[in-house]
């Protein structure tokens, strides 16, 4: 027999005594409330609906919406929606400290539907699941549906993990598109442009936090609006199921925090740590080649026109090894290597996929180009085009109708919901044609094949899902293609199979996609193009993505494409060199778009080349050098280390002129790592005149001015930093 001792039994008492004080259910009259560690959440007894969550202040807007929303896909492809106040019959019970709302008796459809509340799971939170008894196809449950109150201040606003992390202080300047099929790459999906599945509020009263914790990482729409109550949070799960009744775990969780965004974070951070199985530290990876761990720069070009849309006759920098020059002379002056990384390289057509291969000039002209950048010590990269079938394109005589119809291809592609075969919305300047079902045998061989062509050429790394944002494929609604008739989690396996068959084909080769991996994708696409800049369109970009995956994956600056049209480079001249401190500060690899004179670029795809419309050169190549000496000084903080919550600093602040306003942002940007116990404050002045920066947290403490120079005391909590140039405080 066990026997226990009474310390033993004093303490397990005591455990069980808080847990309970810190998480219950009451019964208030017309309302069920739910104690969570201070927090107490509210919903009606009749409706379900959730009326109430925080402390003493209430921090949603409204008097409450519907617990849910059911939309089904009907045989012919038309949607029916519900929601909670359809229900003629509503009831609840409870089951410990589980709360069941019951509804039935909705019109023209027989269903039923459950939801269960239930406070803190040990992480504080309140867990939701739902379950739909049905005969029919359900596409999509949302749930629970809540609205936040509308703030004012700059540090206030929504933070949603959309290319890497964007944060509006202004919720009206967001459009919230309706996902359908054909698709965009712009919907706030999750595994997509959403990269992390959750949303959170950030308030001086308190913040509001929506989010999946959901191992199965499960396809949601994660999105937010403005309404005339407040900000609705969008949070839709697609289930991905046949037909018939399904359900949901306990991972929808809604819960409240203190502070900034970088608390937001930490409670998904706090789940990630606890379940990302499959993911493998970079330093740990020993199928990485050697180059990914170098302080390498990332340089972006065509070899055909100067953009997207112009004539595709050969530049300056074809054949591929006119470039070698341009590029030795930028490692000169930067000490850095290289990845030359191409664009308009492939010799079917420019951005149209599937087919690629042979390269534009024939594969004798490309290894050639390749064996040139590997002696010098570089690597190069191409750009690929996703998971799309290129019918026509629209710049070169290329034309695959008569494979299309006589190869029956239709059939590999993806299907809208009422069987239709749409045009794809993607890259249509470019292209005509369709988008290609992961599901199929088609896909999975056509693109290894491709892979493996490229591969032969000894190319370093591919974008293979340029255009298919985050990893993700498109929506297919087929009934023949194996999978169930509703967007779902099949759509990330089937294209996470086929990912895993190219890498294991092809050793050594490093695969990416446009915007960051999606979280599902990171153990296969390590090295890709961010699109922050794009998060200016309405908001700014913050470094969520790095804050809680830095040191599982490196991905680079990347291309900027729109990012002249989202920002005026003409009124904000500094911007280039913004965002070469931001991606530093983030862990990426820096990367710089230049033309065919080996100038550079504000974006890839702009279309002024006046003389001066261009970044400062100078400036720009001395801050280049300046970082990737740091980077090579701190690989273990920059490149592997932990994000930690930045050291808070005062300091003047400039104004970027984007196309829906002003927005601000410090001179000095800050960053801070932790690796082996050791905290690093990286502090960069992204200006090209000195900063002051003052704070409490800094008197004190040691600081260097260049990477392996004298320790420094600060004295006083205030510093000069010196223009384009970085400052590391030791904690």
């Amino acid at each position: 027999m066990l026997r226990l001792k009474l310390p033993f039994l004093l303490a397990l008492t005591l455990v069980i005594l808080t847990w309970s004080a810190c998480s219950s259910v009451k019964d208030q009259g017309d309302s069920l409330s739910m104690i969570n560690n201070g927090y107490k959440l509210t919903m009606d007894k009749e409706t379900g609906s959730v009326v109430f969550l925080g402390r003493e202040e209430n921090r949603l807007a409204g008097k409450g919406e519907p617990l849910f929303r059911i939309r089904f896909c009907n045989q012919d492809g038309s949607f029916s929606l519900y929601d909670a106040g359809d229900a003629r019959d509503c009831s609840f019970r409870k089951e410990g400290r589980k709360v069941i709302f019951l509804y039935s008796g909705f019109p023209d459809r027989e269903f039923s539907v459950s939801v269960s509340a239930e406070p803190d799971k040990g992480d504080g939170l309140f867990h939701f699941a739902m379950e739909v008894d049905t005969p029919d196809q359900v596409e999509w449950m949302e749930f629970p549906l809540v609205s936040v109150k509308e703030t004012s201040s700059e540090d206030e606003g929504i933070l949603w993990p959309y290319n890497e992390g964007a944060f509006y202080n202004d919720a009206s300047k967001h459009y919230c598109f309706e996902p359908e099929y054909p698709s965009q790459g712009n919907y706030g999906m999750y595994p997509g442009m959403v990269l992390t599945p959750f949303i959170a509020q950030v308030s001086r009263n308190g913040g509001v936090y929506l989010g999946a914790h959901d191992p199965d990482h499960n396809t949601r729409q994660v999105d937010f609006s403005k309404t005339e109550e407040g900000i609705h949070f969008r949070f839709r799960l697609y289930p991905g199921a046949d037909k018939g009744p399904c359900s949901t775990g306990n991972e929808t969780v809604l819960g409240c925090f203190e502070g900034g965004w970088q608390d937001a974070a930490d409670i998904y951070r706090e789940y990630f740590d606890k379940h990302h199985d499959g993911f493998t530290r970079i330093e740990d990876n020993k199928l990485l080649p050697s180059w990914y761990f170098d302080p390498f720069v990332v340089l972006t070009y065509c070899v055909r026109g100067h953009h997207d849309m112009d004539d595709m006759s050969p530049n300056k920098l074809f054949p591929y090894v006119n470039a070698l020059p341009v590029i030795k002379d930028f490692t000169d002056r930067t000490g850095a290597p290289v990845m030359a990384l191409l664009m308009h390289w492939e010799g079917t057509a420019p951005w149209a996929p599937p087919y690629v291969w042979p390269p534009y000039g024939g594969e004798k002209a490309l290894k050639e180009f390749v064996d040139g950048m590997h002696e010098m010590g570089g690597t190069v990269g191409v750009y690929c085009s996703g998971m799309g079938w290129t019918q026509k394109s629209n710049l070169i005589e290329y034309d695959r109708s008569r494979d299309f119809e006589e190869h029956h291809l239709d059939e590999y592609m993806c299907l809208a919901p009422d069987g239709s075969l749409p045009l794809s919305k993607i890259c249509t300047g470019q292209r005509s044609g369709y988008d290609i079902c992961p599901s199929t045998g088609f896909a999975k061989e056509t693109l290894t094949a491709e892979m493996r062509k490229i591969r032969s050429a000894g190319v370093d790394y591919v974008q293979m899902m340029d255009q298919n944002h985050g990893g993700t494929p498109y929506m297919c609604y087929s009934h023949d293609h194996g999978h169930p008739a509703v967007p779902g989690k099949w759509e990330s396996e089937a294209a996470e199979d086929i990912y895993r068959q190219v890498l294991d084909e092809n050793p050594g080769l490093v695969l990416g996609c446009e915007s960051a991996a999606a979280e599902p994708f990171i153990p296969s696409l390590l090295f890709s193009d961010n699109r922050n800049g794009l998060n200016f369109n309405g908001g700014r970009p913050v470094p969520l993505y790095a804050y809680i995956y830095h040191g599982f994956i490196t991905n680079f600056m990347g291309n900027n494409v729109c990012g002249d049209a989202f920002v005026n480079c003409r009124k904000t001249p500094d911007i280039f060199q913004y965002r070469l401190a931001y991606s530093f500060l983030a862990g990426d690899v820096l990367t710089v778009v230049i033309n065919d004179e080996g100038q550079i670029q504000w974006a890839w795809g702009q279309r002024d080349f006046s003389e001066d419309y261009k970044p400062d050169p100078n400036a720009s190549m001395e801050f280049i050098k300046t970082l990737t000496e740091w980077r090579k000084a701190y690989p273990k903080f920059l490149q592997e280390g932990r994000t930690v919550h930045s050291l808070p600093v005062n300091c003047p602040s400039s104004e970027i002129i984007t196309n829906t306003g002003i927005v601000k942002v410090p001179d000095v940007q800050t960053t801070s790592y932790l690796s082996d116990g050791e905290t690093i404050h990286f502090l960069v002045n992204w200006k090209k005149e000195e900063v002051r920066v003052s704070s409490p947290a800094l008197d004190g403490k040691e600081y260097v001015m260049r990477p392996g120079g004298e320790n420094v005391l600060c004295k006083g909590g205030s510093l000069v930093i010196p223009p384009l140039s970085v400052v590391a405080f030791y904690e």
